[in-house]
């Protein structure tokens, strides 16, 4: 069988087809991947940013720092110098806000300008301060 490079035949009509039909189809799913994954990404972090009350760094002892975000749902993320990060529940306390892990091995407390946080008992973020 010899190969005619110019002459338009029914199978590379067939080609052109496949190829024509396929490039929509490719086009149209990464359209809808963009449009659930990237979209829906974007209006969570909208509808976290409209739930933030407050952001807050505390400089402590030792040069280490505490970034806060607090949200209405009465939880605080918590990003550590140390490169640890958290997401916990306020808990009962009787003076300030308390924050700590289900197991309370891991507690974030705070009151006016200061906060510390305590780990299975043992104070390792101290004499903290809100940034000026």
């Amino acid at each position: 069988m010899k190969i005619e490079f110019k002459k338009v035949t029914w199978y590379s009509q067939v080609v052109a087809i496949i190829v024509f039909v396929g490039t929509f189809f490719v086009g149209f799913h990464l359209g809808r991947y963009y449009e659930l994954v990237i979209i829906t990404n974007q209006e969570i972090k909208q509808q976290q940013e409209e739930n933030i009350i407050n952001k807050v760094t505390f400089n402590c002892a030792d040069n280490k720092k505490i970034k806060a975000t607090f949200f209405k749902n009465n939880t605080v993320a918590l990003e550590l110098s140390d490169g640890r990060s958290f997401d916990i529940n306020q808990t009962i306390s009787a003076s300030g806000a308390r924050f700590a892990n289900s197991d309370e091995s891991f507690i974030f407390w705070t009151k006016g300008d200061g906060a510390f946080i305590d780990e299975n008992g043992e104070i390792t973020f101290k004499d903290c301060l809100v940034e000026q």
